[in-house]
């Protein structure tokens, strides 16, 4: 069964803790992904409290290059997450650079019997979509999480996705642990849920089954980021187009793979959606 985690930080950060984890709880999610320095700097009663909400934990991370791994594992392993995804620098690395710095990150997944999934993005080591296969193909064991809006921002894919495009990012969605979900038209790496085309919403609805049809227990992670991470679109004003919660409660109403993991809450999502917008059929 798949599971289904918000990001934390969609919500907005001036509410207190327990009204952002009631509000992820009660629209049918699993978890709560957080990034590791909120669990691992003074906050000795974080875990506690989402444990509290009834909510599973899992984190996220970035990896500079010049930093050793561990201190991530140990910070997520001791505040109990279910898993660890970081978007890792060293691109500009060889390959044999990046083979050794895979290699760390399995072991220390294998030591601390945390599942590890390194983070598809852009600016990082995953930021070439061909390195990235010859890094699958040289690592059997490496599972990504997969943010597919950078590779079709980096392309400018827009329905329907070129057939070479489209086999390489279906190749990385059959080796992904986790993905996070976010749509885009192309040219923004994220945009309005309801802006975005019948055609190239099935785009990505048709990457993502290829995840799960590979994954029975993907992990499926709505990260619908604010304006103060340069991702939500502004109007000339400087106001955010439309609101990342209700996109959010959007998103998994909208994607028919997703249906499956809401509908145990026994709750109806369409009510949530702005504007009377209906879940497709």
């Amino acid at each position: 069964m798949p599971r289904l985690h918000c990001s934390l930080l969609t919500l907005p950060a001036d509410l207190p803790l327990t009204e952002r984890l009631t509000r992820i709880a009660q629209a049918g999610f699993d978890g709560v992904q957080v990034p590791l320095p909120l669990v691992a700097s003074g906050r000795p009663d974080f875990s506690a409290t989402v444990a509290e909400s009834g909510l599973a934990l899992s984190g996220c991370a970035h990896l500079p290059e010049d930093l050793p791994a561990e201190p991530l594992f140990e910070h997520a392993a001791a505040a109990g997450m279910t898993s660890l995804n970081a978007q890792v620098d060293g691109y500009w690395r060889n390959d044999s650079w990046q083979d050794a710095r895979i290699r760390e990150l399995l072991t220390l997944s294998e030591q601390y019997a945390l599942p590890f999934f390194l983070e598809t993005h852009r600016h990082r080591l995953t930021q070439d979509l061909r390195r990235t296969l010859g890094l699958l193909d040289r690592h059997p064991d490496l599972l990504l999480c997969g943010d597919f809006s950078h590779y079709t921002v980096t392309a400018e894919l827009r329905a329907p996705w070129p057939p070479y495009w489209a086999e390489a990012l279906h190749t990385l969605a059959r080796r992904c642990g986790e993905l996070h979900l976010r749509l885009n038209n192309g040219q923004n790496v994220q945009a309005p849920v309801p802006t975005i085309d019948a055609a190239q919403r099935a785009e990505f609805h048709a990457l993502w089954s290829t995840a799960l049809d590979s994954t029975p227990d993907l992990l499926l992670t709505t990260e619908l980021l604010p304006a103060a991470f340069g991702y939500d679109q502004l109007d000339l004003d400087g106001a955010p187009i439309g609101d990342i919660w209700t996109d959010t409660l959007d998103l998994i109403a909208r994607a028919p793979h997703i249906r499956t993991v809401t509908d145990r809450t026994h709750r109806d999502t369409d009510a949530h959606l702005p504007g009377g917008l209906q879940a497709d059929s």
